[in-house]
């Protein structure tokens, strides 16, 4: 069953990748980024859990963290089109 789901969101995530290359605005292919990150990262949960390793699933934790905190630094670089303002 878990391996089931973390090919479902492998898949998935492929057809994010659609979104990405052929996004027709930025903002499309960012959200189609984050999306690719986030089943990555419950492809990698899923993976942990199966082979019960309690190490990756802290990874996981600080690489959705910081998944979050890049798309807040992307969305005010392409709103105000610079960092520090």
């Amino acid at each position: 069953m878990i391996i089931g789901l973390a090919i479902f969101f492998t898949i998935l995530s492929l057809i994010a990748s659609y979104r990405v290359v052929i996004g027709p605005t930025i903002t499309d292919r960012l959200i189609g980024a984050d999306t690719i990150g986030i089943f990555m990262s419950m492809v990698m949960l899923m993976i942990a859990l199966y082979y019960d390793i309690a190490l990756l699933v802290d990874i996981i934790l600080a690489y959705a963290v910081l998944l979050f905190i890049d798309m807040l630094i992307y969305a005010k670089y392409f709103e105000h089109g610079e960092l520090y303002k």
